[in-house]
């Protein structure tokens, strides 16, 4: 049977899922990820509003019925395999799914990597985590980076009782919907997010104080203090995008002052988790 950590909370209204999918971007020409497909209560159902459904499902029992239960429907791929080493498409797609929970900043991060091609994304996920992905009611580093490219809004709060088993948290339907971006400026915006998150100083002014001119500084000082912006967490996403706009004009001297701080920080966080696991 599937490990605990991959184990889900099988969403079992299909008349609902009808009206959910309905309302989405999903098209008879998308390609469309089920991640944790199960007995495929979702595949089938996505099979009939999309080109072609991409059926991930990692338990070898499951992956039997599942391909028991829709052998019939011809534009479904059945992959038994977990998709956190899985390759993603080289086109573009859309993921619908119900995910394992506990694995859900690994699927994230995976789907909204820098080479990924996702369209549009609509995740079952806890309340909780789709409220970090938006910075609520506190900013994060991720919703800060991952907002250049994607637009995380809650399209539909889920009843528990759609669930087997019963989830003991609120469900939600997290949409992850890409922007039109120059991409080419993605990894300075994220270095930009990453170097002012990971300073020590009280007070983020302290942190703009290395990364804009004084005149910039004037400006941005005045929109801190009117609304009381003391962490980085107090900052929403719009205001790093807006002052981003400034920062980038700037000679390299201070553009050289963040580059690399997200893959440096990376390799902290990893060096971090290889420690803990050693001490186990």
């Amino acid at each position: 049977m599937v490990d605990i950590k991959y184990s889900q909370n099988f969403y079992i209204n299909e008349d609902n899922l009808e009206r959910i999918i309905n309302k989405t971007s999903i098209s008879s020409n998308d390609i469309v990820l089920d991640i944790g497909a199960g007995y495929g209560n979702i595949t089938k159902v996505l099979s009939k509003y999309s080109n072609r459904v991409i059926a991930y499902e990692l338990d070898k029992e499951y992956f039997g019925i599942l391909k028991k239960n829709l052998s019939e429907y011809s534009n479904i791929s059945f992959l038994n395999e977990d998709f956190l080493e899985s390759q993603l498409p080289k086109e573009k797609y859309k993921v619908f799914s119900n995910i394992p929970f506990s694995l859900t900043s690994d699927i994230i991060n995976k789907i909204t990597n820098i080479k990924s091609n996702l369209e549009d994304a609509y995740l079952f996920v806890q309340k909780e985590s789709a409220d970090r992905y938006m910075g609520i009611p506190k900013n994060t580093q991720v919703s800060s980076i991952l907002s250049y490219i994607y637009n995380f809004t809650v399209v539909e709060q889920l009843y528990r009782g759609d669930f087997k088993p019963w989830p003991d948290v609120d469900i939600v339907i997290l949409r992850i919907e890409r922007k039109e971006v120059d991409m080419k400026e993605f990894e300075l915006y994220r270095d930009f997010v990453t170097y002012i998150f990971n300073q020590m100083n009280r007070n983020v002014i302290d942190s703009f104080k290395r990364l804009f001119t004084f005149k910039q500084l004037g400006y941005i000082q005045k929109e801190v203090t009117k609304n009381k912006y003391i962490k980085p967490t107090d900052i929403p996403s719009s205001y790093y995008l807006e002052i981003y706009k400034y920062f980038k004009k700037n000679g390299l001297d201070y553009l050289n002052r963040v580059k690399g701080s997200y893959l440096k920080h990376l390799n902290m966080h990893l060096e971090r988790e290889k420690v803990n696991r050693t001490r186990v």
